[in-house]
């Protein structure tokens, strides 16, 4: 089963490819193949399935969602430090 996520752009790399960190700060490559939306810059959010972002999404909505589920992982979740 494939599962979107939410991750936060750092920056371009290239133009097919955006540099992003997902909700457990975990940098990886996303492809912009399958996106049509406006151009994407640092700091931005976005909805990323399969290596392919999909979608721009709401900052202030991300960062409520990305705040929930930090919050409810245990603190042993990878990036924290104990």
């Amino acid at each position: 089963m494939c599962m979107s996520r939410f991750y936060e752009v750092l920056r371009r790399d290239g133009p097919a490819w955006v540099e992003v960190e997902d909700v457990d700060r975990v940098n990886s490559r996303a492809s912009l193949l399958a996106y049509d939306g406006v151009e994407l810059c640092a700091g931005d959010w976005v909805s990323v399935h399969s290596g392919y972002v999909i979608d721009r999404v709401d900052a202030i909505e991300a960062a409520r969602v990305v705040k929930e589920i930090r919050r409810a992982k245990p603190s042993s979740a990878k990036g924290d430090i104990s």
